[in-house]
């Protein structure tokens, strides 16, 4: 339609009774882009646009020529938009661009961007820096160069998305003597000549007054001495370097102080409280992104009375001395629990780690018995066993039974103990029963081996008369005279011999 409708003018022409369906001839085109961001700019406004998926690509290469504009895609029945809007603005918020307002055609400005995680850019149109949350610090530096001479132009150099700017006021000096040298004026320390308004030092000096002596050291030399780290820019950006130390800049507003060695540090940079720094002159200070606090009052921002009545226990102290009190509240070591720093369910029971202790205390015996009262100084023996005491029953150093009482007192591993008296101990050995048991035992051994022996020897006894007799009974003797037999008797018969 350009060239066929009027320009558009600059006020809006949409209000809540108009509605317009079609154009004419005598209504005026619709603003182009580079309109909007100027509008979008002069009124701080980031626009989300959440489209659906058809048009989710035109708005898209909108978005990347409008600064600080999300797009997202919304759904066919619109249920995401909330989160759609969260995480667009959290992608908006994390994201810093600094930008400067219009200037003429001999005013050259770039930025040099110190990000996060040694991101640095530089020579660019714009400062941008990705992922910021809150707390983080980053550093812009701005180059201004004048190609012509100006006089008395004002600027503003504001960060997409706030309210804060900042006003430079450049003038040039356009018309000057730079023929006439002036050689050793005080105004140049008596180390330099003037030339065209500005002090030319002589070798060996440096500085807007030649006042600093470089002894040997080179101008980046100097400056390196300025930085605070190798990544970091000269005094933080915000402050010159003379002679190797930062002079800080002052700053329009008379209550912001810039100072620290690097010029690192302000009195403005700290948390809020009631939308005032460290909550307020009366509350505290800020120092160097810390909260200095008057002694009534307490906390990162100074929020909270430094009061520790809801902090003491029965006994009057703090936490039980376990635990530090915080704007009124208890904040307890490990695993004890508020609101006093009385309980912990999930500590280990005492009885075992000082078993040592209450057998010295209580009996004079056990590993500690030498140096008791310095092993064992954070235990103490009473008589009355105190409510909610931990029962404990432990063996000592002489195979005993100990029972007692262990009852932490206020601070960290100090009990009072209660204990029995009478130890538990195993009955000593009875000798003689033990060598007449043995005895008796080893005689009832041998007699049991004897009579085994015994029995062994009859069985086998039986078992080889067994099979003699059964050999016996098969044998089958003759009953002829066995020829070599010789008979014991010899019968002699004499022949004269005639009975008579």
């Amino acid at each position: 339609r350009a060239g066929t409708l009027l320009f558009p003018g600059q006020p809006c022409r949409l209000d809540l009774s108009t509605l317009r369906s079609k154009h004419t001839k005598s209504d005026p085109d619709y603003p182009s882009v580079g309109q909007l961001i100027q509008k979008l700019k002069e009124n701080n406004i980031q626009p989300i646009f959440a489209v659906t998926k058809k048009v989710y690509n035109t708005y898209e290469k909108l978005s990347k020529m409008i600064p600080k504009s999300a797009v997202g895609e919304l759904q066919e029945n619109s249920n995401n938009i909330i989160q759609l809007i969260q995480r667009a603005y959290d992608d908006l918020s994390s994201k810093i661009i600094l930008e400067h307002s219009s200037v003429p055609s001999s005013i050259k400005i770039s930025y040099d961007s110190f990000c996060l995680n040694q991101v640095h850019t530089k020579n660019q149109p714009i400062g941008e820096c990705d992922n910021v949350k809150i707390k983080d610090k980053i550093t812009f530096q701005v180059q201004i160069t004048a190609t012509s001479c100006v006089e008395n132009l004002t600027l503003t150099l504001q960060p997409l998305g706030f309210t804060d700017f900042t006003t430079v006021h450049i003038h040039s000096r356009c018309n000057c003597e730079c023929d006439e040298e002036l050689p050793n004026k005080s105004d140049c320390n008596g180390q330099g000549n003037i030339n065209c308004g500005i002090c030319r030092c002589n070798a060996g000096y440096v500085g807007k007054n030649c006042d600093c002596k470089t002894g040997g050291k080179t101008r980046k030399e100097l400056e390196k001495s300025c930085r605070k780290d190798n990544s970091s820019v000269i005094c933080s950006g915000l402050g010159d370097c003379v002679c190797g130390q930062c002079i800080c800049h002052t700053t329009a507003d008379s209550q912001k102080h810039i100072y620290g060695a690097f010029c690192e540090c302000d009195n403005m940079n700290c948390e809020l409280y009631n939308d005032e720094v460290c909550g307020g002159k009366i509350r505290g200070t800020c120092d160097c992104g810390k909260c200095k606090c008057d002694p009534k009052y307490d906390g990162t921002a100074c929020q909270c009375l430094a009061s520790t009545e809801k902090c003491q226990n029965d006994n009057g102290n703090v936490c039980s001395l376990r635990g530090q009190c915080q704007c009124n509240t208890c904040k307890c070591n490990g695993n004890y629990q508020p609101p006093f720093c009385k309980e912990c369910p999930g500590c280990t029971s005492p009885c075992d780690r000082h078993i040592s202790c209450v057998e010295c205390l209580a009996f004079g015996t056990g590993p500690f018995e030498k140096n008791c009262s310095d092993s064992c100084s954070n235990i103490t023996v009473v008589n009355k066993i105190r409510p909610k005491s931990t029962v404990c029953k432990e063996k000592d150093s002489q195979n005993c039974w100990i029972s007692y009482t262990m009852f932490q007192n206020d601070g960290e591993e100090h009990y009072s103990i209660t204990f029995n008296p009478k130890r538990e101990c195993p009955q000593p050995p009875n000798i003689a029963a033990i060598v007449g048991g043995t005895i008796a035992g080893v005689a009832l051994i041998g007699l049991l081996l004897l009579l085994a022996w015994r029995l062994v020897a009859e069985l086998i006894d039986r078992r080889e008369y067994q099979r003699f007799e059964k050999e016996k009974s098969k044998a089958k003797w003759n009953e002829a005279d066995n020829p070599l037999f010789k008979s014991a008797t010899t019968t002699v018969v004499n022949p004269r011999f005639n009975g008579q």
